[in-house]
């Protein structure tokens, strides 16, 4: 970790163009992230969560406000190599190795630090790979891909991961697994993490804060602390507590959703 790792948005706006028409998608976003907090982004589709995730990692730029990580726009973040990203779609290469995917950034960048084989099997042991180095991507089930897309993204030691939906594109069996090898991984390293997610439970389980996105244009509506103790086990989410949190942001998102579609026109008389 090269810097600390705080996440902090002012104001931003965010609008697309097209055809002479501007899409407003995000609207005012502010939002401070601590060094070393998991924090989720919950939203339903279209309200901007990725955008603002592309954003915040420098991807995109924004229409109005400001972002910094550690002090520093992103670009020079991801100069420093300080961030790191997980998408839904691990996007591996199919005739790389699951070492050799992981390995392709330090080739990519002249600047790798010299990283060696033994802190890569190090780091693949900590996603749980340290036996599937040499196997192919068809060799492995979609959370084993997921992982290794998790280790590709940790491999310059950022202080910050953002993740858009990582478990989006799996099976529910092993979406649930995932969860907790995640809060595992997490635990021993303990980075600054952005999570984008559609799931109330998920977020919930992973999360120091879960952070309410309103129906486009997006719209902070509730910051919701979690305070549940870790590490978190499954037994956590049979508890009255993690229910009532659940219900809570369940709650400030139907509410929402109910005022966005009570304000939006029939289109009766069209």
């Amino acid at each position: 970790m090269t810097t600390t790792s705080n996440i902090t948005t002012q104001g931003i706006r965010h609008s697309f163009s097209t055809t002479g028409e501007s899409l407003h998608v995000l609207d005012d976003i502010h939002m401070d992230i601590g060094q070393g907090e998991f924090v989720s982004l919950i939203g339903p589709s279209g309200s901007g969560k990725t955008t603002l995730l592309r954003i915040i990692g420098g991807l995109l730029s924004q229409t109005e406000g400001r972002v910094s990580i550690a002090g520093v726009e992103p670009v020079e973040a991801q100069r420093r190599k300080d961030i790191g990203f997980v998408f839904q779609d691990a996007a591996l290469l199919p005739w790389r190795t699951v070492e050799q995917n992981v390995r392709l950034p330090l080739e990519l960048n002249t600047s790798s630090n010299g990283r060696g084989d033994a802190e890569l099997g190090r780091l693949l042991a900590a996603v749980g790979l340290a036996d599937f180095g040499n196997y192919y991507p068809h060799q492995l089930s979609g959370g084993m891909k997921q992982r290794v897309a998790l280790a590709r993204a940790l491999v310059f030691d950022p202080s910050v991961l953002l993740m858009d939906e990582p478990l989006g594109a799996l099976d529910e069996l092993t979406r649930s697994a995932m969860r907790y090898e995640l809060l595992q991984i997490w635990e021993q390293s303990r980075k600054t993490v952005l999570f984008v997610t559609h799931s109330i439970s998920e977020a919930v389980l992973l999360s120091d804060r879960v952070i309410v996105i309103s129906p486009r244009p997006g719209r902070i509506v509730d910051d919701v602390r979690i305070e549940l103790s870790r590490p978190r086990t499954k037994e956590v989410e049979r508890t009255t507590k993690f229910l009532d949190y659940a219900d809570r942001i369940l709650e400030s998102l139907s509410r929402e959703t109910a005022f966005v579609s009570a304000a939006t026109p029939t289109g009766e008389g069209d």
